[in-house]
């Protein structure tokens, strides 16, 4: 909305409407997923004023997709989602700030998601992502086997996934403090992390465990699966990465065109 800060310095109602390299961000990521071969079915959540612009409503209506009205907030947006489809699982989540989201991407965590776990959440190594963009400042989650990103992409598999999702809403305010989402685990997991013992997989059993599920991460070998857009700084490195991305295209098919 218009209070958001990245939307405003771009002069756009919504941040998802900020163009990157000429093009939305919230096209992007619809261009991304309507051509995956792992997803045959798109909705889209956001304010329902999103519908009155050309971009957004013209393809809504030309590619038959569904629009849900957002909540108050993500989480509560994700629940929403779940109520509305939890006959038609599994659900797969992305967000309109994450641009870089790609085929291999989605491909990677589908693929991996495919176990009977109730929940799936991707996450990527910190030290990856930060060899890879230096610039790049990423919350960072400290377990005892190393640091990890989360990567804004989510799977819920089953009915017993709601009560993740309720956690969800609990924990969202406090999204960029990990030890505060660590002390929601109980006490004996807080003290853990604190003192760097508490491994991802232990967090995530005692989370399972508390909720009455199975939640499993996925690691994704991609940096740029944990870069989306937060501020104006993400918002530059995005546009690096893909105008970097684009020139590699370019030359690509220059290069077989004179072959």
């Amino acid at each position: 909305g218009e209070l958001d800060p990245v939307a405003r310095a771009r002069g756009t109602s919504h941040k998802c409407l900020v163009p990157v390299v000429g093009t939305s961000m919230l096209s992007r990521v619809i261009e991304t997923v309507t051509s995956s071969e792992q997803i045959n079915r798109v909705v889209i959540c956001g304010e329902v004023s999103l519908q009155d612009f050309p971009s957004v409503g013209t393809r809504i209506k030309r590619c038959g997709f569904e629009f849900l009205e957002a909540a108050e907030s993500p989480a509560s947006s994700a629940r929403r989602a779940f109520d509305k489809f939890k006959d038609e699982l599994p659900l797969l989540i992305v967000t309109a700030d994450h641009p870089l989201l790609d085929h291999e991407m989605i491909d990677y965590f589908c693929t991996n998601a495919r176990d009977r776990s109730d929940v799936f959440v991707g996450v990527a190594r910190a030290d990856l992502v930060s060899r890879s963009y230096p610039r790049s400042n990423r919350t960072r989650l400290r377990f005892s086997e190393g640091d990890y990103c989360g990567c804004n992409i989510f799977a819920l598999k089953t009915r017993n996934a709601c009560s993740a999702v309720t956690f969800w809403q609990r924990l969202e305010a406090d999204r960029k403090s990990p030890w505060r989402l660590i002390s929601m685990l109980g006490i004996g997991s807080l003290l853990r992390y604190v003192c760097g013992r508490l491994a991802l997989t232990d967090a995530l059993a005692t989370f399972s465990k508390k909720l009455g599920l199975e939640a499993r991460a996925i690691e994704m070998p991609f940096a740029e699966a944990a870069i989306d857009v937060d501020d104006l700084a993400d918002l530059e490195l995005v546009e690096s990465i893909i105008s970097a991305r684009e020139l590699d295209r370019t030359i690509c098919e220059s290069e077989k065109g004179r072959g």
